[in-house]
């Protein structure tokens, strides 16, 4: 049962409220927490393995990890907004563990955020269809099913309407292209996001807005129970696995074309016998 707030008369002057619950969590924090349980069961690379440039990750991690990076992308663009504007990140909609990447609350209304990362490749719109290069994803339905969680939330417990724009951001895509109508969905590159979100109507009294913010940081308002902390040494742990992984893509490009002339044997022989690395420019790139 989601409890009532409270807030201080004196924070709707400069449009701030202070991070108490939910606000805590920082971006990608749930699902880095995922990435690093897996990467806890996998074996270390050997000595061979990291000469050669081989991913630290295991099992399926990559999707993981790849999600992360967009995530935390966002999370750095939305930090940009004015103080008038609550982030929250990793918001539980009580459904298999699924949660909604980013919720954001200003004067425009509530803005769900489903954020997908797809460096280089063309992105189409095509009413209620959407294609990541040639492959069709099924993105729309999840951004508009988290719209839905939030305003079935917010008309639960709020004695008014409030405007759900549900949003896809893609992240570095090879642009976003839009073919015939449109849809209840935004749909944009991440690059875009917060101009578009501060070009949005305001709509939202101050004392509206932060009832809003107070019911959505309340942990109680959500089904499932989260860690509400900011994932102490999560980052930290997060960043040591992206050096190894940024370091092991340079391992290949720089053996690549050496391979090329003298054969793996030759590479495979220097990384079992005299432990060389052409590579060490990133703390913790030899786990």
């Amino acid at each position: 049962m989601v409890g009532k707030s409270t807030i201080d008369p004196d924070s709707i002057g400069d449009g701030r409220v202070e991070n108490e619950g939910m606000r805590r969590r920082f971006a990608a924090q749930a699902i880095i927490d995922k990435l690093l349980r897996q990467q806890g069961a996998h074996p270390r690379r050997t000595r061979l393995a990291r000469f050669l440039g081989r991913s630290p990750l295991g099992g399926n991690a990559l999707g993981w990890y790849r999600g992360a990076q967009g995530e935390l992308a966002v999370g750095a663009l939305l930090a940009q907004l004015p103080p008038e504007w609550a982030v929250f990140h990793g918001l539980p909609v009580g459904v298999n563990g699924w949660d909604i990447d980013h919720v954001v609350v200003g004067p425009c209304g509530v803005v769900t955020i489903n954020t997908k990362q797809h460096r280089g490749l063309p992105v189409r719109v095509a009413g209620e269809a959407v294609t990541v290069g040639d492959r069709a994803v099924p993105y729309l339905e999840h951004a508009a099913f988290e719209g839905e969680r939030i305003d079935t939330l917010l008309r639960a417990y709020l004695g008014f309407t409030v405007p759900i724009h549900p949003v896809l951001a893609f992240v570095g895509p090879k642009g976003v292209v839009h073919d015939g109508p449109t849809n209840a969905v935004t749909v944009l590159d991440a690059a875009d996001l917060v101009s578009w979100l501060t070009a949005l109507p305001r709509v939202l009294a101050p004392l509206e807005r932060f009832e809003v913010i107070a019911l959505l940081d309340n942990p109680a308002s959500w089904a499932e129970t989260v860690p509400v902390g900011a994932g102490e040494g999560l980052m930290e742990r997060f960043t040591v696995l992206d050096n190894q992984m940024r370091s092991a893509r340079l391992q290949r490009l720089v053996l690549a074309p050496l391979e090329v002339v003298v054969g793996l044997g030759v590479f495979a022989y220097l990384a079992a016998n005299l432990g060389i690395a052409l590579v060490g420019a990133f703390p913790g790139a030899g786990r």
